[in-house]
């Protein structure tokens, strides 16, 4: 099992990160992939420091012998780096600039809704300057990705023996305590808290194996929403149905969590139409048939009664 090879976490690491590298690979050539709105001033620093090549936004890079690819953005830009340097066996290294997710870190890729284990980060350089400057959405959004590992968790636990993935323990807590240590936190206040849990995310599932102790029942809603077009964050999605899918598996402190999402920002519930919730619950298991969940286990029509009564969905 490999782990990070290269970590920054801090004020104005982002220079001495980038010179670090830049010595450890000699002669190499650099291939940066950057965003075309927020994230490029900085994919373009990026690219100056390492005197790389930058591809920015959709733009399809060329095969040019490139030793080593960073990606430079949020979540989307660094799965898409992420994946072209593993299908050609090149180390990568994460630059985000948007705490949106546990993307960040993890040997995950996942693009067009299409989810795909690779390996993890060769390095991860979060600059918190970038950070603070980011867009509060992006914020929220990582806050949920980041507390839904307690429902994504509880979850596995409780049907671990029905799990087509491996068990780990070890990988469970590990998920759990980077959500539990940014409760009850200002995550706007404590940005050091969020990334940390997020990266601790990202070496969970490189422990598992698999995404598994930071994806449950409540990605599972999150992306039969995306297959409707709902158009909310993937954090906020799956943040606004973790306190859902605690109580459905039991855990006390459900209405503390839901208390807390609402306090840093996130809505607490989606607002669809009866025929629409009725596509996205039954829909729900198909998005990740090998992943047996509480909705399995009590079945959508409850899944989705459970969530009208208690507001987390509001039929108009």
């Amino acid at each position: 099992m490999r782990f990070y090879r290269l970590m920054r976490v801090g004020y104005g690491v982002l220079g001495e990160a980038l010179i670090t590298i830049r010595k450890e690979f000699p002669g190499c050539r650099f291939l940066i992939f950057t965003g075309d709105e927020y994230s490029l001033k900085y994919g373009l620093r990026v690219a100056e420091i390492v005197q790389g090549d930058t591809i920015v936004g959709d733009n399809e890079p060329k095969e040019r012998g490139y030793g080593l690819v960073v990606g430079v953005g949020g979540g989307s830009v660094i799965d898409r780096a992420k994946l072209w340097a593993y299908e050609r066996d090149l180390p990568f290294i994460s630059v985000p600039t948007l705490p949106s997710s546990d993307g960040i870190a993890s040997p995950v890729s996942v693009l067009n809704g299409k989810s795909r284990f690779l390996t993890l980060p060769y390095g991860v350089i979060v600059d918190l300057e970038i950070m603070e400057s980011a867009p509060r959405w992006s914020i929220l959004a990582g806050t949920g990705d980041l507390i839904s590992n307690l429902s994504a968790s509880v979850d596995w636990d409780r049907f671990k023996e029905r799990s087509a993935e491996p068990y780990s323990h070890e990988a469970s807590v590990m998920a759990r305590s980077g959500a539990l240590s940014l409760l009850n936190s200002s995550p706007e206040n404590n940005l050091d808290l969020l990334i940390w849990g997020l990266i601790l995310s990202g070496l969970a599932m490189n422990v598992a194996g698999s995404s598994r102790p930071a994806s449950g029942p409540e990605h599972k809603v999150s992306h039969a929403l995306d297959s409707i077009g709902y158009g909310e964050k993937h954090g906020i999605q799956v943040g606004i149905f973790t306190p859902l899918f605690l109580k459905l598996n039991g855990y006390p402190g459900w209405e503390r969590v839901r208390e807390f999402l609402t306090e840093v920002g996130l809505p607490d519930h989606v607002t669809l139409t009866e025929g629409e919730a009725v596509e996205v619950f039954s829909r729900a298991s198909e998005t990740r048939p090998h992943r047996y969940t509480v909705i399995e286990n009590i079945g959508w029509e409850r899944v989705l009664e459970e969530a009208v009564n208690l507001g987390f969905v509001r039929i108009v």
